[in-house]
């Protein structure tokens, strides 16, 4: 197994959107469909879903385009 890292969130509302995803996977696969590709095809959608957990009600955040940012910015900072 590969070592994982737990930490902090903004707010309980970013774990409910965890478990809204985890939720929502069998909905984007078919019966059966539970190989590397079809997950890679649920990732994909979940990431266009929008949230906003931790903002202001306006304010819509985007897993594909906010991810990317966060993890350059990680890499980036120390």
């Amino acid at each position: 197994m590969t070592p994982v890292r737990i930490g902090a969130v903004v707010d309980r509302s970013v774990l409910g959107i965890m478990v809204d995803f985890g939720k929502g996977v069998p909905y984007h696969l078919g019966a059966g469909r539970w190989d590397d590709a079809a997950l890679s095809e649920a990732e994909d959608r979940l990431a266009e879903t929008p949230c906003h957990a931790g903002m202001p009600w306006g304010h819509v955040v985007f897993p594909e385009k906010r991810a990317p940012e966060l993890l350059l910015a990680a890499k980036w900072a120390g």
